[in-house]
């Protein structure tokens, strides 16, 4: 926290009134600029030590050799501890490497060393190219952080590769840190050294979304073009490519919607009665991409009743990628906007969520799941069909009523009633009855049916 005290009119001061406004203008730009400094170390603090999600590569931990170049441009890690790390916080995407010695020197600016890190991106899921580079550079000056657009692969799979439009640039200044990592490979300190790009112009640059599936390659550099010291990964794109993930960092995985009994996520619930409350559960591990913090996802319910309404969903836990909600039901017509679903017996209500992507790259695909509205008293239901949608005079014609109880209290004294279709008439003894499963040659023979014949004439 930062403490200030401003004195804009001090006592007993002898100034005139021009130097008076001055003085108070002053301390208002100071104010502001404190304040100023205190709300971007708020919002935009770099990402605690459990907020970065490390890069895999073949489903383990991205590993380098740890003695493939020299000092700062080393990387080095092992089995337990990554070469590299990635975190999104919506404002910035965060890089981070785990380098042999400490890249602060005397660069182009003098905030790093005389040398270049970076991260290439594979956005076709072509291993014989990169499409984006962004790159530290500490050689120019002022030292830079570059987004650059590779469009014409020179050398197919190699990461040295020079790309050649410059699409974006934000100042080293600000926008890198160097700690202490917690290992000494090779006998002393290592160090991470950690920048970040703005996420708006990644995007607007790109073209890439939120969920676009994206591999990455990271490496040192004797340039600020290109990868050439350190080859993260392996000596080419072929070998070197990370595991598919996206720009928020996460691994795509394929998510599933369903009704469920409780907000904790159990059970599987395929009815419910009017009035009841509907919880729903979403699983999907790709939306959990912060681990210190709750998000949410949201899910579309509607009723063949004539209600439809959006449901937000919250992560039952930190880093579960477990999302549920509810909603209250209420038997009735449609209410617009009133954060209760609307249903009537017999009505299906259904969910539907959208994956934004799937473990196999699909975007955008639905999942859902439904179940029916019941009564405790008897809700009867009855379907009519025939076979026929067109018949010419003379034709036999084989009509179905097919009924069903919706509701739980049990249906007695039943009548069905029904009228002869005009322009025909019926067969006499050719009624049946049966059951769901039943054709009308294998149910049983009453005394009248709904086998009619169509008269002589047009109908």
């Amino acid at each position: 926290m930062i403490k200030t005290t401003l004195m804009l009119f001090p006592h007993k001061m002898s100034i005139n009134g021009k130097s008076k406004i001055a003085i108070f203008f002053c301390h208002i730009i100071l104010l502001s600029f404190l304040l100023t400094l205190i709300l971007a170390g708020r919002i935009y603090a770099w990402p605690t030590a459990s907020e970065w999600v490390p890069v895999y590569k073949g489903s383990i931990y991205l590993q380098d050799s740890n003695n493939d170049a020299s000092g700062s441009r080393n990387v080095v890690s092992d089995s337990t501890n990554p070469a590299a790390y990635i975190f999104n916080d919506g404002t910035y995407l965060n890089f981070r490497l785990r380098l042999d010695r400490n890249p602060a020197g005397s660069g182009g600016q003098g905030l790093l060393q005389s040398f270049g890190w970076g991260v290439l991106f594979d956005t076709n899921l072509n291993s014989s190219n990169y499409e984006w580079l962004i790159m530290v550079d500490g050689i120019g000056s002022p030292e830079r952080i570059e987004l650059w657009q590779n469009t014409s692969q020179g050398t197919l799979g190699s990461p040295s590769d020079s790309s050649e439009i410059l699409q974006g640039s934000v100042s080293v200044s600000g926008n890198y840190q160097i700690t202490t990592a917690n290992t000494s490979f090779n006998g002393d300190t290592d160090y991470f050294l950690d920048w970040r790009f703005p996420y708006a112009t990644f995007k607007s640059a790109t073209g890439l979304t939120d969920y676009s599936p994206i591999r990455l390659f990271f490496g040192t550099s004797n340039n600020a073009s290109s990868l050439s010291a350190d080859l993260v990964g392996g000596s080419d794109l072929y070998a070197g490519f990370s595991d598919v993930v996206t720009p928020l960092g996460t691994t795509p995985t394929t998510g599933s919607v369903k009704f469920v009994a409780d907000l904790a996520g159990n059970g599987d619930v395929i009815q419910i009665y009017a009035g009841d409350t509907v919880y729903i559960r979403v699983i999907d591990g790709d939306e959990n991409y912060n681990k210190n913090t709750l998000q949410t996802v949201t899910v579309t319910l509607s009723a063949t009743s004539g209600d439809t309404t959006i449901v937000i969903l919250t992560e039952t836990g930190i880093n579960t990628g477990i999302f549920t909600g509810s909603i209250t039901t209420q038997s009735g017509a449609a209410v617009s906007g009133d954060g209760i679903l609307q249903v009537t017996p017999g009505a299906t209500v259904s969910v539907e969520y959208i994956d934004r992507i799937d473990a196999s790259y699909n975007l955008n695909q639905i999942r859902a799941d439904s179940l029916w509205v019941i009564s405790l008293s008897p809700a009867i239901s009855l379907v009519k069909s025939s076979d026929f949608a067109v018949v010419i005079p003379g034709q036999i014609v084989i009509y179905t009523i097919h009924y069903k109880n919706l509701g739980v209290g049990a249906a007695s004294n039943l009548i069905i009633v029904d009228s002869i279709p005009f322009s025909t008439s019926y067969v006499t003894g050719s009624m049946r009855i049966g059951n769901a499963a039943s054709s009308y040659d294998s149910a049983t023979i009453l005394e009248a049916d709904w086998v009619l014949r169509t008269e002589n004439r047009d109908l």
